[in-house]
């Protein structure tokens, strides 16, 4: 009897072995094939940094003027690509991949808001090496409201897409809570793995645009591949997962005294308009721009408004 015990739990635990061996090895194919698929459909530049290189597209003349993504999953500098010519007639424009997006190197650890905007300062010294004018995304201007507390000196102007960290703040402890298991290998890869299907990519992009019909099949699939690429990029979605890089902004946009103009879509419902209004009774000068029948993305969404309205600021 005790023979076949042992004979039952020997197979048992051999057929679960092999299993996880196959799910691992199945893993393993998908982000080699993952790292294939690198955007090469600009001419990119490359900063040093002590972890990695850093993509950025440079173009234009003129005042710098650096242009900084969201933190949506398979973002990158592209999401500028419908205002960048626009904008390049009247300034020399850096458009970054942030590290863990696009072409740029992945953290083996998700990154925290105070590290993005020690980053961007770095750049600012060392690449761009004067001040710059500034535009961020999403959590892409939250980092420069960090930057605008850290570095005053860094920004002269400031041009914000719908800042998360006003209306959002940190992280909370739920937030955080699966980010061990998110990291971890087989399990944490295979949550990756799952969370960044076309399906999924889709779902993402249609909660950040109004007119849904936008969502062509090409960009859901280059927000696809952008999602999985870079040797770290499970780190880099467990941090998007747990909002691990928020802050509470609001002290830093009190603080800002340089002038800005905030930009929100009415129909964004990923950050919606109460936090466009609580910014707005929170200053007593500044501009602010609300769009109609756009959502989280108005550069991407909206991007003839978009370049008219930040031309007009920053000129």
């Amino acid at each position: 009897m005790k023979k076949k015990i042992v004979k039952y739990f020997l197979a048992f635990f051999g057929t679960i072995g092999a299993a996880l061996a196959g799910l691992a090895g199945f893993q393993r194919l998908c982000l080699k094939n993952a790292q294939k698929k690198k955007d090469e459909t600009h001419f990119m530049e490359t900063y040093e940094t002590e972890e990695g290189s850093v993509a950025y597209r440079s173009l234009g003349h003129g005042r710098p003027l650096l242009l900084v993504h969201s933190m949506m999953l398979g973002a990158s500098c592209r999401e500028w690509d419908d205002v960048v010519d626009a904008l390049a007639a009247d300034y020399h424009i850096y458009a970054v991949d942030l590290p863990g997006f696009g072409n740029s190197f992945c953290p083996k650890e998700p990154w925290t808001a105070y590290q993005y905007a020690t980053f961007l300062h770095d750049f600012i010294e060392n690449a761009v090496k004067r001040p710059v004018c500034f535009c961020g995304a999403n959590a892409g201007a939250d980092f420069g409201l960090i930057l605008s507390l850290l570095h005053p000196e860094d920004i002269r102007r400031m041009v914000m897409i719908s800042p998360e960290g006003i209306g959002k703040g940190f992280a909370t402890d739920e937030d955080t809570k699966p980010l061990s298991l998110l990291l971890a290998p087989v399990a944490g890869t295979q949550k990756f793995l799952m969370g960044t299907t076309k399906g999924k990519i889709k779902a993402i992009l249609e909660d950040a645009f109004y007119a849904k019909e936008t969502i062509s099949p090409e960009l859901v699939q280059r927000y696809a591949d952008a999602a999985r690429y870079g040797i770290h990029a499970q780190a880099t979605f467990a941090g998007i997962q747990t909002r691990f890089y928020a802050a509470d902004t609001k002290p830093a946009f009190e603080q800002l005294s340089i002038p800005f103009l905030m930009i929100w879509g009415e129909e964004n419902k990923i950050n919606p308009t109460d936090h466009f209004n609580t910014a707005e009774k929170m200053k007593d000068y500044g501009s602010f721009a609300l769009f109609e029948k756009t959502g989280a993305l108005p550069h991407m969404e909206n991007s003839k408004a978009f370049w008219e309205n930040a031309k007009e600021f920053l000129k």
